[in-house]
């Protein structure tokens, strides 16, 4: 088969369109033959070596996948020669832990995350995945934008429901808003009747911010703190939820924008090593604020996710299809932050 192959980490040009052994399937894996799979800044993280747990080179990348299965394992029940399926983000968990048992297996110890280590990723033909990281695709989505499912939407379906337990009528503020995970998000948080407040550095990205639902739009220069901005937006209570998609440089301002018993949700991270932020922690108490984390996706919210698109309460944004072997060139444009959507990748056999 053919496949996109990193051998080391490096920049963009390290990743290959090159012959590659096909996949055999474990006893619970099914191959799939790769319609589409999404182009993340995760992968960009690993292929640059910011990312180094769970990590082991040659690799071929890739995480957010949707596809046909062509073969299954000998113990495998729910899947069929046929099925139309997308991947949960992860090769496999273990199933068995605690984590797991309590339907946070998003949290496995044993966990592997698709494309992160092995030969063995979405940049691909063909791709191995556990029956447990797989879910089918309902007929009525047909379009392959469904493969950013799990990651770019069902993140921040994490983030919003079952970690801010967002509320109907409560005010969200969505940092990073017009990428890949961001728009989304908007989208989410309007689907559950929230008022939406959308953070931007990008001017380009406006209208795409807009026309995902944002009420409100913070545009401000890479870097600057917005939190009076979006203080004056509010006329000045503030937000009841930040989901929070940059990380480190804006969490202060982020922070500053929280309502009295506003909810804060770490969910994306850009810099290798982020820098030290300083815990107000008198004026955090006072406000009664909660700062949480959401990480990844779970079968159960990726089944949620494509009811919610089969209802067409939530749309795929992508913005650009390549093939396979111009997978440097997407990593180009994911690094450059001009990317508005996610980015689809197909395998070259396809055009």
């Amino acid at each position: 088969m053919k496949a996109v192959v990193a051998e080391r980490t490096g920049p963009p040009s390290v990743m290959e369109w090159t012959d590659a052994e096909p996949p055999s399937p474990a006893p619970d894996e099914c191959v799939v033959k790769v319609e589409a799979c999404g182009a993340c800044m995760h992968e960009v993280l690993v292929r640059r070596g910011d990312r180094i747990q769970g990590t082991g080179f040659p690799i071929i990348p890739g995480h957010e996948v949707v596809g046909e299965v062509v073969e299954v394992g000998a113990a495998v029940v729910d899947f069929a020669v046929g099925d139309r399926v997308v991947s949960n983000q992860r090769q496999r968990v273990c199933g068995k832990c605690r984590e797991c048992r309590s339907g946070r297996e998003t949290r496995c110890p044993r966990k592997v995350f698709l494309g992160d280590i092995g030969l063995n990723g979405g940049y691909a033909e063909l791709v191995a995945v556990s029956d447990g990281s797989l879910v089918k695709v309902p007929p009525g989505l047909t379009a392959p934008d469904v493969a950013v499912a799990s990651c770019a939407i069902g993140t921040q379906l994490n983030a919003l429901r079952d970690v801010a337990h967002l509320e109907l009528g409560e005010t969200v503020l969505v940092t990073g808003a017009g990428g890949g995970v961001g728009l989304h998000a908007i989208q989410l948080a309007k689907a559950s009747g929230a008022r939406v407040v959308a953070q931007t550095t990008s001017p380009g990205k406006v209208e795409a911010v807009r026309a995902a639902g944002a009420d409100e739009i913070v545009l401000v220069e890479r870097g600057a703190d917005y939190s009076k901005d979006v203080l004056d937006v509010t006329d000045g209570r503030g937000c009841d939820i930040v989901l929070e998609n940059v990380g480190a440089t804006s969490f202060l301002s982020s922070v500053k924008t929280l309502a009295l018993h506003g909810r804060l949700v770490l969910v994306g991270e850009v810099q290798k090593s982020p820098p030290p932020v300083e815990a107000n922690l008198v004026g955090w108490r006072n406000r009664d604020i909660s700062i949480r984390s959401a990480a990844s996706t779970t079968r159960r919210q990726l089944e949620d996710v494509l009811t919610l698109m089969e209802r067409g309460l939530v749309t795929p944004v992508v913005t650009r299809t390549l093939p396979m072997s111009e997978a440097p060139r997407a990593h180009e444009i994911l690094e450059s932050g001009s990317a508005t959507g996610r980015i689809l990748l197909v395998p070259d056999s396809a055009g």
